[in-house]
């Protein structure tokens, strides 16, 4: 091999070492060194998702369903489009549907729901067959459930509104706490029984 082509082939390694140096130290001049994250743009986005969630036992826990979601990493929130949640007992049975025009879930697992919100209960037994209001926050650990705006609670034979709201969707238990006022609704037996009398 001639001398010129030895200085050329090492040369050429020397170029090709540096080219390899160069890239892995990511001095590229075309792009950035400290990039901005936009946090006005969500970093992912998803129409007509549904997602299930199980508790650490492994069941179902809940399901949300929603048209489209919008998730912020750095807030660490995500925002959902007229979602639908619904929530399950220890044994699989679907317990509430909850739904709304808008809602935010936060990384603790805190769901804010807005607009035209209604809870729906599926137990044919349940006192509280639906709750509505304007807002309502929802921890899905627990399932408590809280609104401080107006509130309209359906029941077997009553239906009642008031100012904030405490319940617990899992015990099925909600409390009005302000400006309560109920409306009681007789059952046809128990009127057949007062017109007999």
């Amino acid at each position: 091999m001639s001398n010129a082509k030895k200085w050329l082939i090492i040369l050429l390694s020397l170029i090709a070492l540096g080219l390899i140096g160069w890239n892995l130290a990511g001095l590229d001049t075309d792009t950035p060194t400290n990039s901005v994250l936009d946090n006005s743009q969500p970093n992912y986005q998803t129409d007509d998702s549904v997602t299930f969630v199980y508790n650490p036992a492994g069941d179902l826990a809940y399901k949300l369903v929603s048209d489209k979601i919008d998730n912020y990493t750095a807030e660490k929130i995500t925002w959902f489009a007229n979602p639908v949640l619904t929530t399950y007992n220890e044994v699989g049975v679907p317990t509430w549907t909850v739904r709304a025009l808008k809602a935010k879930l936060t990384n603790d697992r805190v769901l804010y729901l807005y607009n035209d919100v209604q809870a729906d209960s599926l137990s044919p037994d349940s006192q509280i067959q639906r709750i509505s209001t304007q807002s309502a926050v929802v921890n899905l650990i627990t399932q408590d459930v809280s609104s401080d705006d107006k509130v309209t609670i359906i029941g077997q034979g009553l239906n009642s509104t008031g100012l904030k709201m405490r319940g617990n969707l899992r015990s099925r238990t909600a409390e009005l706490i302000e400006d309560v006022k109920t409306h009681y609704v007789l059952q046809k037996e128990e009127q057949k029984n007062e017109s007999s009398k």
